[in-house]
């Protein structure tokens, strides 16, 4: 099993699609305490609390993945190019210059290929080049890999001295929403499934939406049941008065006047159901919405893993991994396994 870091894990979406492909996390690092609950009651990987510019390590580690935050890059947002996050590449790049991995994966949102954003976008491929990384970059929709939901999403993929190919789509028909969720109609016992009560006026000018009708108040739709889910966002539409609403609002249920639950969002994202997040009902819709959708995280897996076979890297542990918070904590991983060949 390949052993990776994940950094800005979030829920951990990427980190099951690649754990789903034999990789195995020695830390995950994420500043949110909700996430941070939701990994630890879900897997026995050590969780990083934290922020990354206070994530120190040493040592070797085969890979590193994550997917750094996308609200500066982002169209539904403000777009800020100067956003302070739109900068947090150059935490992951810190890192991975620091342990010399064989293989990056990072994951964000398309814009970040806009003309506005795409300094970012080429500094990044610059830096990791510099570090002997062969660099492959494109857009991938979720559809195309067994998620009910149109989710178009970048991925810069790298290998040390070697390319690792965009995976190509694993279905030829997408999945529907109705497939997804249907047996959820009636269910009242399923984790993260409370329905939402919303006001009397609000259900009834629900109600009257057809599949893929907009709320003529909110900007949000209705689902059509035959068709992939529109992308579930982390938080945010719009209110009457053009304002940003808090929380998370999710599309409106193809069959009920409400909103979906998290549980609904989360099988629309592809995340099995034994996957539990904690905190509040809005944490944990935005945990769903933030996340990599797993099915694609292993279709992106498969591809890093059939490079590193294909280049005979046969690393499957770490070589002196220790991380720490500014000395207060620290794990270490002391196993003797190490590359038995590069790629050239």
């Amino acid at each position: 099993m390949y052993k990776i870091i994940s950094l800005f894990s979030g829920c951990g979406g990427l980190d099951v699609g690649f754990h789903e492909q034999g990789f195995e996390p020695v830390v995950c690092v994420d500043v949110d305490p909700e996430a941070c609950k939701t990994l630890r009651c879900n897997a026995d990987w050590p969780v990083f609390e934290g922020r990354i510019e206070n994530f120190e390590c040493s040592g070797y580690v085969p890979g590193v993945i994550g997917g750094p935050p996308c609200q500066g890059f982002s169209p539904a947002g403000k777009g800020n190019p100067n956003d302070p996050r739109n900068f947090l590449w150059r935490e992951y790049f810190r890192l991975v210059h620091t342990l010399k991995p064989h293989f990056i994966v990072l994951e964000n949102v398309p814009g970040m290929m806009h003309a506005k954003h795409s300094r970012h976008l080429q500094d990044l491929l610059e830096a990791f080049e510099q570090e002997g990384f062969i660099m492959t970059a494109g857009v991938l929709d979720a559809a195309d890999y067994g998620v009910p939901q149109h989710r178009r999403r970048l991925f810069v993929l790298g290998g040390r001295g070697f390319k690792i190919e965009l995976p190509a789509p694993t279905v030829e028909r997408h999945v529907t929403v109705r497939e997804a969720i249907g047996d959820l109609e009636e269910d009242c016992t399923t984790p993260n499934h409370t329905r939402n009560k919303h006001a009397p006026h609000v259900a009834e000018r629900w109600s009257k939406l057809g599949p893929g009708e907009m709320d003529p108040n909110y900007r949000r739709s209705r689902l059509d049941p035959d068709k992939p889910s529109v992308t579930i966002r982390a938080g945010g539409g719009m209110g009457p008065r053009g304002d940003h609403l808090a929380g998370f609002h999710p599309p409106i249920h193809y069959k009920f006047p409400r909103q979906l639950t998290v549980r609904e969002a989360a099988r629309i994202q592809g995340f099995p159901d034994d996957w539990i997040f904690a905190g509040s009902k809005t944490a944990q819709g935005r945990q769903v919405g933030n996340a990599v959708a797993p099915p694609v995280a292993a279709a992106v897996a498969e591809s890093v893993k059939a490079a590193l076979v294909r280049n005979k890297i046969v690393e499957r542990g770490v070589s002196g991994f220790v991380w720490s918070e500014r000395k207060q904590r620290s794990f270490s991983f002391e196993e003797d396994q190490v590359p038995v060949a590069s790629a050239g």
